[in-house]
């Protein structure tokens, strides 16, 4: 299990500038920053994939250095391993250290230690890639593993004491990902890892980054904070603000009265977050949204569906993405990052639509048309399960799923033509069948989110999209892929 986490009310005393009391995924508030020090948060993103079809990418990242201007390593205090998926970042962010103590001065590089990185991607080149055959239509393998390795990246970063500074690490598949011997994964190629101190446009003035749908189960709420955990995750605490919106997608509704307050949300439910890394290095909550509100725990994964029956009909395969696992001896319990799934719906299970920031938007549509019936299940959609009966087998882990939600894809192409609030998407991963024309990605007016551009009509070239795919059989007529953000790269 990966066990960061964000620490948003923890203390460092001076004389502990430099210790660990910072580290990957944990923040300092006090004085941690005084004395000559300056405080530095770190977030990751992902440059998507070109030359092969990746549904899982974990890369985890052991330690942190900076080379300072006099040619000296400076330690970024950090607490240990964290793995970051990375299929997930082509449009999302992530949290690598907040308000990490480092010394004032002029650095000329970071330098990152990963571990031994692993990957899943689906081959339809139609012939052998290294030991992943050829299959009709698809064959799904995993990525022979690196190694553990320090990636040096030039920066031109000056920290100043006693301020808040930050910086993000993009990762590059198309460097990392080697493809001139079958496949394999090569961190000393050039530019695997850049970095970047410029905010980008979309995110709102004063914050440093996007944080990304951060989903667990509740460990700990108050009227000023929230704290979510997941099995692959790790821990996230933000704080709660008066501007923070609540959203209770299901239907019928969970929440009493149909509306939806913090008093909704208690330990032991899941929860959706979307937040932003502040200029003062604090992680905010900009809204909640509840996808589950009991509080009697109950397993649940996530991932994407990749073409598969893989226990004969009625059987959909899955890459793990998330995970919030409570049986004691649970298969999932130490599944991570791209383990293969084959979940298999109960006859009375649920299908229901989690809208996120979207909820209450004009064009969502009123039932589930579009995820009402096993036919609308499809690969490239990510769901997320209630499920029951894990146990390891030949095809991964079996389970049967009590319910399923629709959740937001993760998915790249490039822009086509703008119409409305919407545009074509051309050039989706080819596994994904379901569309026999380039479809449409709707936006929303004040709600989705966009990151490398200031609105839909800024778009152009390479886009990634976090969005519900509905079956385009019946689905919404504004079209098959509803954005709650999208990133031009």
């Amino acid at each position: 299990m990966n066990s960061r986490s964000y620490l948003v009310f923890a203390v460092c005393a001076a004389s502990l500038l430099l210790s660990s009391c910072s580290g990957v995924g944990n923040r300092c508030v006090t004085n941690c920053g005084g004395g000559g020090n300056a405080s530095l948060s770190v977030s990751i993103s992902d440059t998507p994939p070109t030359n092969t079809t990746v549904v899982s990418f974990t890369l985890p990242i052991i330690a942190i250095s900076l080379t300072s201007s006099s040619g000296t390593q400076v330690a970024v205090p950090t607490s240990g391993t964290a793995n970051f998926e990375l299929t997930r970042l082509q449009t999302d962010s992530d949290v690598v250290v907040t308000n990490a103590s480092v010394a004032a001065g002029t650095y000329t590089a970071i330098n990152v230690t990963v571990g031994a990185a692993s990957g899943t991607f689906i081959n339809n080149s139609g012939a052998a890639v290294g030991a992943c055959p050829a299959a009709n239509p698809f064959s799904v393998c995993g990525i022979p593993s690196g190694v553990t390795t320090t990636i040096t990246t030039p920066i031109s970063l000056t920290l100043t004491g006693g301020a808040h500074q930050w910086l993000d690490l993009d990762f590059n598949y198309n460097n990392a990902i080697v493809t001139t011997s079958g496949i394999g994964i090569d961190m000393q190629q050039p530019n695997v890892l850049t970095a970047t101190t410029t905010t980008p446009i979309g995110v709102p003035s004063g914050d440093f980054a996007f944080v990304d749908d951060f989903t667990g189960r509740v460990t700990a709420v108050s009227s000023s904070s929230i704290t979510l955990s997941s099995t692959v995750r790790g821990n996230l605490t933000a704080t709660i603000t008066g501007t923070t919106q609540i959203f209770d997608p299901q239907s019928p509704a969970q929440c009493t009265g149909g509306t939806a307050t913090l008093s909704c949300i208690h330990v032991g439910s899941i929860v959706s977050l979307q937040g932003v890394l502040t200029n003062t290095g604090a992680i905010d909550a900009t809204s909640l949204d509840v996808i589950d509100a009991s509080t009697t725990p109950a397993d649940e994964v996530e991932g994407t569906i990749y073409p598969s029956t893989c226990n004969g009909t009625g059987s959909i395969g899955m890459i793990l993405s998330d995970s919030s696992i409570v049986s004691s001896g649970s298969a999932f319990s130490s599944a991570g990052f791209g383990s293969g799934v084959c979940l298999t719906l109960s006859p009375t299970g649920s299908l229901l639509i989690d809208s996120g920031i979207l909820t209450g938007q004009p064009g969502l549509p009123v039932t589930n048309a579009g995820f009402n019936n096993a036919t609308d299940l499809l690969a490239g959609q990510t769901i997320r399960a209630k499920v029951t009966g894990a146990a390891s087998g030949t095809n991964g882990i079996n389970a049967t799923a009590t319910a399923m939600i629709l959740r937001f894809s993760r998915l790249t192409g490039t822009f086509g033509t703008l119409s409305g609030n919407g545009f074509i998407i051309n050039g989706l991963p080819t596994y994904i069948t379901a569309f026999v024309a380039p479809p449409v990605v709707q936006t929303f007016t004040n709600a989705t989110l966009f990151e490398g551009a200031a609105n839909v009509s800024s778009l152009s070239g390479t886009v990634s999209i976090s969005a519900l795919f509905y079956n385009p059989v019946g689905g919404p007529t504004t079209g098959p892929l509803q954005a709650a953000k999208v990133r031009q790269h």
